[in-house]
């Protein structure tokens, strides 16, 4: 390792992932794991959910921010496992570094795949980690849901097109349905058939199996 106030760069021999899983063992609360452009290595991969797995089992809060470039190279399935479990998972379009921030006292940074210059670092001076981990937080909190990225359909009807297929869903007529959003009737018929034109269907019944078969009715029944 080369070390320069506070700064450390981990040595290119392709096992720094040891170093890391040292600091793993001792987070005390809070990990933040950020993934634009993972390496191409099955180690880290393995790494990855090493982190998340061990500190979600020890009741640690983690926060996972993944590029959609990322989800793309992934089994979904690990990542839904992660969520399922008390795993904060958000997706971002925003340029950002590989990072793994450890109780905002220790980060570790790297380079991904197809990097000229591959690099680890491990950061500790006080300054540069409030102003990483504040940047991670910031880019997470401005973020997509997990789910709403698998599903696009999801975020794009609104919060009000999700009461609405609430009211379907729960058999009430136009009047009462209305009454119950506090719109018009007029309005809320519109509603309806905004949802047979974005799930492709011709019937209020349509409706309701199509937006089964897309997973939208859990989400709708929390609203």
């Amino acid at each position: 390792m080369m070390r320069q106030d506070g700064i450390v760069r981990f040595s290119q021999d392709g096992h720094w992932d040891r170093d890391v899983q040292v600091l793993l063992q001792h987070v005390r609360s809070e990990a933040v794991v950020a993934v634009s452009n993972p390496t191409r290595s099955d180690d880290h991969l393995r790494l990855g959910q090493l982190v998340v797995g061990d500190l979600l089992a020890h009741g640690k809060q983690v926060r996972l921010l993944y590029s959609p470039g990322y989800l793309e190279t992934r089994d979904r399935q690990p990542l839904l496992r992660h969520s399922s479990l008390g795993a904060q998972i958000r997706i971002t379009d925003n340029d950002f570094h590989n990072a793994l921030i450890l109780d905002r006292r220790v980060a570790v940074l790297w380079s991904g795949a197809g990097a000229e210059q591959p690099y680890a670092y491990l950061i500790r001076d006080p300054a540069l980690l409030r102003a990483l981990h504040q940047f991670a937080v910031l880019a997470w909190q401005s973020a997509g849901g997990l789910t709403d990225h698998l599903n696009p359909l999801r975020a794009e009807l609104g919060e009000a097109g999700r009461k609405v297929l609430r009211t379907l869903e729960l058999g009430l007529i136009d009047e009462a349905a209305a009454r119950r959003l506090g719109m018009s009737l007029r309005t809320y018929r519109r509603h309806v058939a905004d949802l047979m034109d974005r799930l492709g269907v011709q019937t209020r019944f349509q409706i309701g199996m199509r937006a089964a078969e897309l997973g939208l009715l859990g989400r709708a029944r929390e609203l």
